[in-house]
């Protein structure tokens, strides 16, 4: 089974592509060979490197993840403070998101890569670290593969994952006896959920389309796999929309919390998104 090469270390290429070559050709040393000259511009090879030196090869195709994803104002409003940051660390936040994206050669051999991108310290300071190792991971958002590729697609059966940074507290609408013989009702809480990665649903619809539930993703706005991908392609997942958690104002606790009866309001529990999977 042949290998993607990954990238561990960024520079902007086209304002979307980030890709980086560390310590050398690290692509030779991944055993990819070398870029072709249509892909030379795409790369900050570093200083002391010269582009005479490098093989002409069949090429590649790059893929890459684009996370142009918003966090909530109101859980930055929430949060931030509490992490003390800046004004520029605040503007420069993302929903940390991660997806097994399966590459697919003509020969039939595939390998499958884990894309990951967002910002990784914006979670709750009573977080556990060392139970979130996913969450402090490298971020690896391109990776670069051989141009016999047949297809590229979110890897089948998994799911497209957010950080919800924050604890949520359930509550649950209860009636109450009172000493007149009367009943009241009120909420009370019943479970938490600790900050952790969520998988994000899909609206659920029926026979004609219509919307029963609205999730995280529309129908129409789920990543579409791409076939006959040419030689020097980059294919670019972008994804845009809000990471959002809900806030049940009538407890007056002004923090993360929701009714767990409501339906709609978990089926939207860490926001909603829109992919696009486009080929240049």
């Amino acid at each position: 089974m042949r290998k993607p090469c990954s990238t561990p270390r960024s520079a902007q290429a086209f304002g979307i592509l980030t890709a980086a070559l560390v310590g050398g050709l690290a692509l030779a040393a991944g055993g990819c060979g070398a870029l072709n000259s249509s892909f030379l511009a795409l790369f900050d090879f570093g200083e002391g490197i010269s582009l005479s030196t490098i093989p002409n090869s069949p090429g590649f195709v790059v893929v890459t993840f684009v996370n142009n994803a918003e966090v909530d104002e109101r859980l930055v409003s929430f949060l931030a403070p509490q992490l003390e940051l800046t004004g520029a660390e605040t503007r420069a936040l993302q929903p940390r998101v991660r997806m097994r994206v399966r590459i697919t050669f003509r020969d039939g051999t595939f390998q499958t890569v884990e894309m990951i991108s967002g910002s990784r310290s914006f979670v709750e300071p009573g977080a556990d670290a060392a139970s979130l190792p996913d969450l402090n991971q490298n971020d690896l958002t391109t990776v670069v593969a051989q141009c016999d590729v047949a297809s590229v697609e979110v890897e089948p059966g998994s799911s497209i994952e957010v950080f919800v940074p924050v604890t949520l507290t359930a509550f649950e609408l209860v009636e109450t006896d009172t000493e007149g013989g009367g009943v009241t009702t009120e909420f009370q809480p019943r479970e938490t959920r600790v900050p952790q990665f969520v998988a994000l649903a899909t609206d659920t619809v029926d026979a004609d389309g219509n919307i029963l539930i609205r999730s995280n993703i529309g129908v129409r706005d789920i990543p579409v796999p791409t076939t006959n991908v040419i030689c020097g392609s980059i294919v670019a997942i972008t994804m845009t929309g809000v990471l959002t958690v809900p806030f049940l104002d009538v407890v007056g606790a002004n923090e993360p919390s929701f009714d767990r009866d409501d339906v709609e309001t978990v089926a939207l529990i860490g926001g909603r998104y829109a992919f696009k999977v486009s080929v240049q």
